[in-house]
């Protein structure tokens, strides 16, 4: 049995080497060696693009600093604490502040006083007036002096946990705005301050989509999501936002996209890197082809067409694109063939994009099908 097989296989070889054989023979002499001609039909079908993207998970959070200078007499929080909006965060030392508020309050009293002094001994309407001037600038004194007092008291503007803290008791700190609202992602924390405090049970998807690619993307489109933490599970969720002002690294101008997250697992945690998808909208009933059947030379585009039984280039302007098809807008009709890929060479070179070296044993196919909406042929 074995001795059979050997003798069958060695057959096989033979005639193999003798064609090959023959096949260089007819090459070398300057004969047509040819093979045959895969081509599709171009119809209508549909094409379904999407923009690939990378992201990260992020949350609104607020980077809480001190609006007054002073020196931190205690830390409330710690990373990781759940806090309600208005709870304390941290506090400076107000010695000093609530004695300018006793001050200011004194002054007011005094002020009001002398007042109804002035009224009771039916003073004139001058020293009246001055005296209300006076009360008018108590009271600017007294509200400037509570308010520094109360921003002594650093307090959480939103709910939510605490994800930073870089407060120390009995380090100064510098006046600032109070708050600033950012957002976090794989770069972490997006702004600094005192403590900064993040809303996780509402995380979202942010990506950065390039300047060339922004005007493609619109709120409400739909977008798929995987995790590179959670392999085999896949988000979806729609754009909400796009950012106005673009982000610039490295010469690189790209905008950020914010993306919701329909149904939050609990594996998803901030900060995670992401895979999106962003449906760029199907588009049913227009001409499409493979896209292996489109060579493209600088900012032409080309298909080698089948007039006459003859391979003929010709220069089509397409639209849509997908992973299988591309929409032809001119340059083809329903009915033309096309070519996919050739093998007719006297050099062994293949004539068109695709083919083979033009050795006759050389495979060669779709690559990716003949793709929806198209009927093959030879």
């Amino acid at each position: 049995m074995e001795t059979r097989q050997l003798k069958a296989a060695g057959a096989v070889v033979l005639v193999a080497v003798a064609a090959f054989g023959v096949w260089r023979w007819r090459a070398a002499a300057g004969q047509q060696v040819s093979q045959p001609v895969q081509t599709v039909t171009v119809a209508k079908g549909a094409v379904a693009p999407v923009l690939a993207v990378t992201g990260a998970v992020a949350a609104d959070e607020r980077a809480v600093s001190a609006s007054t200078s002073g020196k931190i007499a205690e830390v409330y929080v710690k990373q990781g604490d759940t806090v309600s909006a208005g709870q304390k965060l941290v506090r400076l030392d107000g010695a000093g502040a609530q004695q300018d508020v006793n001050i200011a309050w004194a002054n007011l009293k005094s002020a009001r006083a002398k007042l109804q002094d002035l009224i009771d001994k039916s003073a004139s309407a001058a020293d009246i007036a001055a005296q209300n001037a006076a009360i008018t600038k108590g009271n600017a004194d007294y509200q400037k002096a509570d308010e520094a007092r109360t921003a002594l008291t650093v307090i959480s503007p939103i709910g939510g946990t605490v994800i930073a803290v870089s407060a120390n008791v009995g380090e100064q700190a510098g006046g600032g705005s109070g708050s600033s609202t950012s957002s976090s992602g794989s770069n972490g924390s997006g702004s600094s301050g005192l403590v900064t405090v993040a809303d996780l049970s509402r995380l979202y998807m942010k990506a950065a989509v390039d300047q060339a690619d922004v005007s493609k993307v619109s709120p409400d489109q739909p977008a798929k999501i995987t995790l590179d933490a959670l392999p085999g599970k896949e988000f979806t969720g729609k754009i909400t936002s796009i950012d106005p002002m673009p982000t610039t690294s490295q010469n690189v101008v790209t905008y950020n996209v914010n993306i919701s997250i329909d149904q939050l697992d609990p594996g998803v945690r901030l900060g995670m890197s992401a895979n999106i998808s962003i449906d760029l909208g199907k588009k049913d009933g227009v001409l499409v082809v493979p896209n292996i059947a489109i060579h493209s030379q600088g900012q032409d585009k080309t298909v080698t067409k089948m007039i006459d039984g003859q391979s003929t280039a010709v220069t089509v302007e397409t639209g849509a694109a997908d992973s299988v098809n591309t929409e032809i807008t001119s340059g083809l009709s329903a009915g033309d063939k096309i070519v996919l890929q050739s093998f007719q060479s006297t050099t062994g070179q293949p004539s068109t994009s695709g083919g083979s070296s033009g050795n006759p044993f050389g495979g060669g196919g779709f690559g990716g099908g003949a793709g929806r909406g198209m009927s093959r042929g030879m």
